[in-house]
């Protein structure tokens, strides 16, 4: 995707099934919206405003997102593919039964945001803010977390395989067994060891 192949578009606010392919769209507020299934394809969005917005079952293909606001946002049952998003305030975004791959997710505030029974496959979180992240069902595969602030995060019934957690502060509010199939590091393994025990039906006491 190409900046000089995209049209300049001038937004303000979404239908039903709209479709926005070959766009580029900057300092935009577009009015909260009930407009589900539709679709942004090869595009780059900066500073748009789309908070509180029901947009559920949105696909989003080839699409760069710098300073997105989409907080308490619906976008669940939707699709997301070929995506990076940088700055993004994503705070209570609902994502759940979304699928989600080859996505870049940086320095995005995704506080409370919720994952639940999603498919997430190759997806980069980076240096996010993550506090109450909401992944209960969720299947992750290849798939990476750095830097991420994971407090309160709840991993309960999810299936990981390939997941990357080291370098996270990490403090799941759910099972901790949720997180089987992840690669963790030694400090992380340490924090977890009380909780573990504890699901594990084991007593820790000092000698």
């Amino acid at each position: 995707m190409e900046a000089d192949e995209l049209r300049d578009l001038e937004l303000e606010r979404l239908e039903t099934g709209f479709v926005l392919l070959d766009v580029s769209i900057a300092s935009a507020h577009i009015e909260p919206a009930d407009a589900g299934s539709g679709s942004i394809k090869a595009a780059h969005l900066i500073d748009v405003e789309l908070g509180a917005s029901k947009l559920r079952g949105l696909r989003l293909l080839d699409v760069l997102g710098e300073r997105i606001d989409a907080a308490n946002g619906d976008w669940g049952g939707g699709e997301m593919r070929r995506v990076r998003l940088t700055g993004c305030r994503l705070t209570g975004l609902n994502l759940a039964e979304s699928k989600i791959e080859e996505v870049l997710f940086r320095s995005c505030k995704l506080d409370y945001a919720n994952f639940r029974h999603g498919k997430l496959a190759r997806v980069s979180f980076e240096d996010c803010e993550m506090t109450g992240a909401d992944f209960q069902g969720a299947a992750i595969t290849a798939s990476r977390f750095s830097g991420c602030r994971l407090v309160e995060s709840d991993f309960s019934r999810s299936e990981l395989s390939d997941v990357d957690l080291r370098g996270c502060e990490l403090a799941p509010a759910g099972s901790v067994l949720g997180l089987a199939g992840a690669t963790i590091d030694e400090l992380q393994l340490m924090e977890l060891a009380r909780p573990l025990a504890r699901e594990c039906g084991m007593t820790v006491e000092e000698r």
